[in-house]
């Protein structure tokens, strides 16, 4: 049994490499964005150390070994200014994990600018980006889980909106070598999204200006597949070192590399570090958790190349 999950984890793999195969460009990049301030201490190295509700940004399938109800909300300043904001909750339901989320980007108000007003009209408006998510998880036996989240995703800039469905569809298989856990997940599958409505493009034609009215043009979620392990590296009585290593192939750039390392005194403290390999922007990141009860605190801090380091706040409740 164990020989043919890693037959199965590996073909998968190697199918999904085919499908990847071209950097293009991709919207709703909003999907991308790390979700839980101990996601970004790992350096996005989280799909397979996640539990709880988080665990339905990361990978679905690790909500089927869940038994408790949990809680999650987090906050992240992103680049410009930025608000990104998450929540989810988690619960049992018979053989299965339920778990519905929320995922929300947002600018400050901005002013209205036209070519005859380019000082403002005095109105306002705003970018919003959301994804309301479902997720259902089932554990096959104590090592083997399933999982897929299905989201409704919308991009709206003022009045003008473009909607659609995504999936994510994970894999968790605990290896029986300590606690050494194998992953895969498949992220934002889905179809184009495309703004409603027309707008008005100016050409010229030799001395003619003329406004034609234009529709908007379709573009792609930002598909990405993951593959990694995780597993506690060094253990006592009191302390404990977890390692994670995941490899991200997006549709819209090539092969990533996400390496994290969890140090963890008594279940109450942790303290992580974590680097990204082949990002524009990101590389090293730092965080830490505190355990009170069944109250978890994250905080941590990204560095960016080009901008201001960014910093995540999360919260996690779990409830017997």
């Amino acid at each position: 049994m164990k020989k043919k999950i890693i037959i199965v984890f590996l073909l998968s793999f190697l199918s999904a490499q085919s499908d990847f195969n071209k950097v293009g460009t991709a919207g709703a990049l909003f999907l991308t964005i790390p979700t839980g301030a101990g996601s970004q201490g790992l350096g996005r190295a989280y799909s397979g150390v996640a539990t709880g509700a988080v665990a339905a940004f990361w990978n679905p399938a690790a909500l089927g070994f869940e038994r408790e109800i949990s809680l999650f909300t987090g906050y992240t300043q992103w680049l410009l200014g930025l608000h990104h904001q998450t929540s989810a909750v988690s619960f049992r339901f018979r053989r299965f994990t339920v778990g519905f989320s929320q995922k929300l980007l947002t600018t400050a108000p901005m002013a209205i600018t036209t070519t005859r007003e380019p000082r403002g009209t005095g109105e306002t408006f705003r970018y919003l980006d959301l994804a309301l998510g479902v997720s259902v998880a089932k554990a096959f036996s104590d090592r083997f889980a399933l999982g897929s989240t299905i989201r409704y995703v919308q991009e709206s800039v003022s009045n003008i909106q473009a909607g659609g469905f995504s999936v994510d569809i994970g894999s968790y298989y605990k290896l029986g070598y300590k606690d050494l856990r194998m992953f895969m997940v498949l992220k934002n599958f889905g179809s184009d999204l495309k703004f409603r409505g027309t707008f008005l493009d100016t050409r010229v034609k030799g001395n003619i200006k003329e406004e034609v009215e234009l529709e908007y043009g379709a573009f792609s979620l930002p598909l990405t597949f993951v593959f990694g392990m995780a597993g506690t590296i060094w253990q006592n009585e009191h302390y404990s070192f977890i390692g994670a290593v995941e490899a991200a192939h997006p549709s819209d750039y090539s092969q990533r590399l996400n390496l994290g390392g969890e140090f963890d005194w008594n279940s109450v403290l942790k303290i992580r570090s974590g680097y990204k390999l082949n990002y524009e922007q990101e590389s090293w990141s730092v965080g830490f958790g505190y355990t009170m009860g069944k109250i978890v605190l994250d905080m941590a801090y990204s560095a960016m190349k080009d901008f201001p380091g960014v910093t995540s706040y999360s919260v996690q409740y779990n409830i017997k």
